[in-house]
């Protein structure tokens, strides 16, 4: 039960820079009637080499060295009742983006010379409290079941981020290059207010459920809502609705089987996560498609409901892990809303790792099936193609300190869409390439 506590990748381990909330919590419970406080962190550093499809564009060029970093810091504290009752706080600050230039300017003076971070986001910030036998409720802003129990896709390697990318070599690549697969750990379902249940295992089984009435994190949108307005956090429904991001009313379920076989441990998991838009109260037209047969005109007045269905699976066995991970559904790339004609998303993984003494060895191939920028009578083609390859090494220096060496290579390709100008019906621009390496420590507390 206890690992339901910690986020998708459990722990830093030797990991450059793992997904999700690593050291959010303590791996062991405190004693009965105690509380820990914790203040840990993450700090990365990496020189990366980066080549695309766009590194030379529109009179403009990029260098193809890069280096970049992050530093996370997991405040919070486990605690436990005398009976046994276990609860506590887990959060995840961030360095945010900022614009390019020299360094941040300092107290706003135009010809300051301080380098610096202009700001901190909060990622993830919740409570939990249960105990071992009844089962684990979250609150807050953080993963639901989706995320936490995903199989089959290891991101325990190289920067720990790779094409799933928030501070890692993957942020280096330009977008129009920079292929998608629907990883669960995303920033789009893991910054907002939800509710979560975990339960117990049983016989090697555990579930999960979790609600969220709409797509904010903590404090968004709610200073801001004198009247009902777009600028609320419960919005339902305004004229023209809210764009094919916003949601409302998400549910996500997942079970999942852990199990051991003559020093064989198996894991296999399935889900689903459904949404809605944020209605168009105007019923006005969102898009106007022409029927490619008949040249008949439609306004759509509003896009379809989120759902996905997702299976999982992963064996282990001395070291060596394999996984494969499925999803299929009503979505486009980002968990985003699609409209009428357009094609659901088919995306599948296969990943593998090894681990042997202080050395890591993973990599992963997806492929990402999407409606991407198709809308019947635009002239790009029914389907986006993404293809990614992710490889990565790490030498654990000792258990604060980690060595990396991260590679990626990325397609993307849609017929009649130049990615590079989002412009639709030309034949320029319809396939991006990218190429990366890096190098670089994590040094953890």
């Amino acid at each position: 039960m206890r690992k339901f506590l910690l986020a998708s990748v459990a722990t830093l381990g030797m990991v450059a820079g793992a997904t999700g909330a690593a050291h959010a919590q303590a791996a062991t419970p405190p004693k009965p009637g105690t509380l820990v406080v914790h203040l840990n962190g993450l700090f990365t550093y990496q020189l990366d080499a980066v080549g695309s499809s766009v590194n030379s564009y529109g009179g403009y060029k990029l260098n193809p060295i890069a280096n970049e970093g992050f530093l996370r810091l997991y405040p919070g504290f486990d605690a436990m009742t005398t009976n046994g009752f276990e609860y506590g706080v887990a959060s995840e600050i961030r360095d945010a983006y900022t614009n390019p230039g020299q360094g941040e300017q300092e107290n706003a003076v135009a010809n300051g010379a301080a380098n610096g971070t202009e700001s901190l986001v909060i990622r993830r910030a919740y409570a939990y409290l249960g105990t071992k036998e009844a089962g684990i409720v979250r609150i807050g802003q953080g993963d639901g079941p989706w995320t936490l129990m995903q199989d089959g896709v290891f991101e325990n390697f190289g920067d720990g981020n790779q094409w799933n990318s928030d501070g890692g070599i993957g942020s280096i690549v330009p977008s129009a290059a920079h292929p998608t697969w629907l990883f669960s750990d995303t920033g789009a379902l893991y910054t907002s207010l939800k509710i979560v249940y975990l339960t117990p295992t049983f016989a090697g089984f555990n579930a999960g459920i979790g609600f969220e009435p709409n797509s904010n994190g903590i404090k968004e949108g709610l200073a801001a809502c004198t009247v009902a307005q777009s600028t609320c956090a419960a919005l339902a429904s305004a004229p023209g609705g809210a764009g094919n991001a916003r949601r409302k009313n998400t549910l996500d379920a997942m079970v999942q089987y852990t199990g051991a076989f003559s020093g064989v441990g198996v894991k296999v998991s399935a889900g689903y996560i459904k949404a809605s838009p944020i209605g168009n109260s105007s019923g006005a037209s969102l898009e106007t498609i022409v029927s490619p047969e008949t040249g008949a005109i439609t306004h759509e007045t509003g896009y379809k409901g989120l759902g996905i269905a997702t299976v999982g699976g992963q064996v282990s066995y001395a070291g060596f892990m394999l996984g494969a991970n499925m999803k299929d559904g009503q979505v486009n790339n980002g968990y985003t809303f699609l409209l009428p004609g357009q094609r659901n998303a088919f995306d599948w993984l296969v990943s593998a790792e090894y681990t042997a003494g202080p050395v890591t060895l993973g990599g992963y191939y997806f492929n990402n099936q999407s409606a991407g920028a198709h809308l019947p009578g635009n002239g790009v083609g029914r389907t986006e193609q993404d293809n990614g390859v992710a490889i990565g090494a790490n030498y654990a220096v000792s258990p604060n300190l980690g060595l990396f060496v991260t590679y990626l290579y990325g397609q993307r390709k849609q017929y009649g869409f130049d990615f590079a100008n989002s412009k639709t019906d030309t034949t320029v621009g319809n396939r991006m390439h990218s190429q990366a390496i890096g190098a670089g420590a994590a040094l953890k507390w």
